[in-house]
């Protein structure tokens, strides 16, 4: 049986971040991947500034790299669309989009070449982990097993290891879920900036389009699941209907044409709660529920939860204690950088679905130029 001193279940931005914060170190560890890269990963594609910033804080040289990645488009503005009025939110730091499918690529890619001390399994998914005195059997679908001392689960949302780990049951409560497709051909995109249009009745979720490197756009519709299930019409045909019952919008796309299947998935959105680690184990990402509640993004704060939860494990190998209270330094290390962030996003869109008409209000206000630049100082 393979034993390693640290095992990272899913090698998406999370546990990708995690390997390369591992990398050349003492510490034998094992990513887990249930894929073959290159694979596909629905998502909005947006690369914030703190994700190329958790880059650029395990290496500066892998920051360069992404720098020079062809297949990224950098952003700097996001453009909100409500009620035929349209604001302008510049960003302080640049952001990306590029498609997950090559950003996850890159980033597995430098872990193949540079994190020689973590070796890597694909198509190697963990249906089952076991715990034992000292730490934990994982049992794959081909019956192989392999034994680690500390578990990094990053395989993603409605993780039945993390849910078996923290004893925490997954809530569709606390989630949203969101469709996407890519199209060409979409007329009046601004250049470098993102596009998000919103409607009351489907806060927090709207509808996006997120110009991409080659003249291509994701364009998709996020909302709640709770709203999704109350809706008569599928999100596929509510999706069409929003842009064909918006006349801007409508124009643009009437020459436009999908070039990709309308796929979905779900979005665990962040309700100020970080518990996320415990005995021998920490959680990362999708799997600890960090997707921010307004944005919806979550590559940012994946990539971080992997890099402090990395930083904690070498500390664990290095002092042969695995404990909860030792894992828990991770968990509080993450609440501190994001807790505030969180919590302030979370009592905006609670506010909003609460009482449904402060999202005019808002509107309304943000015509003022001072008021504006006073509300997104408010949301940064």
């Amino acid at each position: 049986m393979n034993s390693f001193d640290i095992a990272i279940l899913g090698a998406g931005p999370a546990g990708c971040a995690a390997a390369l914060s591992l990398a050349q170190t003492q510490c034998r560890a094992a990513l887990f991947e249930k894929e073959q890269f290159p694979r596909p990963k629905i998502c909005g594609d947006g690369v914030c500034d703190r994700s190329v910033n958790v880059l650029r804080a395990i290496s500066p040289q892998y920051y360069n790299e992404f720098l020079h990645l062809a297949e990224k488009q950098a952003m700097h503005s996001t453009l909100l669309f409500y009620k035929n009025n349209r604001f302008e939110l510049k960003l302080k730091h640049a952001g990306y989009t590029c498609k997950r499918e090559m950003f996850d690529n890159f980033l597995f890619s430098l872990v193949l070449r540079n994190a020689r001390n973590v070796e890597i399994f694909q198509n190697c998914a963990i249906q089952r982990v076991e715990e034992i005195n000292g730490g934990f059997v994982l049992h794959n679908a081909h019956g192989e097993q392999f034994k680690t001392r500390l578990l990094i689960v990053a395989n993603g949302a409605k993780s039945a290891i993390a849910q078996q780990l923290s004893g925490k049951k997954f809530s569709q409560t606390n989630s949203g879920v969101a469709i996407r497709a890519y199209y060409e051909g979409v007329s009046g995109c601004t250049p470098q900036s993102i596009e998000l249009h919103y409607k009351k009745e489907f806060f927090p979720g709207y509808l996006w389009i997120f110009p991409m490197a080659h003249g291509e756009c994701n364009v998709g519709f996020g909302t709640s699941i709770d709203i999704v299930k109350n809706d008569s019409v599928p999100m596929q045909e509510r999706l069409q209907q929003w842009i064909s019952s918006d006349p801007n919008l409508a124009q643009r796309f009437a020459n436009a044409r999908r070039i990709s299947p309308l796929q979905g998935g779900l979005v665990p959105y962040n309700h100020n709660s970080f518990h996320c680690s415990g005995e021998g184990f920490m959680l990362c990402g999708d799997a600890a529920s960090l997707i921010d509640p307004i944005s919806g993004g979550g590559i940012g704060n994946a990539m971080l939860s992997g890099r402090l939860a990395a930083l904690q494990a070498i500390d664990c190998v290095k002092n042969n204690d695995f404990s909860a209270a030792k894992t828990k330094h991770y968990e509080q290390r993450l609440k501190k950088r994001l807790h505030r962030e969180m919590k302030t996003r979370l009592r905006i869109q609670q506010s909003i679905l609460r009482f449904p008409f402060l999202l005019s209000a808002v509107a309304v206000l943000a015509k003022s130029k001072a008021i504006f630049n006073r509300i997104t100082r408010w949301y940064n």
